[in-house]
């Protein structure tokens, strides 16, 4: 999928996040643009914390 420049423009990854700021941008990114994949450490804690991990804007899910 294409990069969503505006939204990345609005949404900067906060310099020196924290995980609680990574993983809650990172949630946002994938509903949002998509233009990757979340990264395994904020699957990891996504889990972790007994959370969906959800899919990214635009990807395929089973079944489709």
């Amino acid at each position: 999928m294409a990069i969503d420049k505006d939204w990345h423009a609005i949404h900067p990854m906060p310099a020196k996040a924290t995980l609680d700021e990574r993983v809650r941008w990172h949630v946002a990114h994938a509903k949002a643009c998509g233009c990757r994949a979340i990264p395994a450490t904020v699957v990891r804690e996504l889990e972790r914390r007994g959370r969906r991990v959800p899919p990214r804007r635009g990807a395929a899910t089973r079944g489709e």
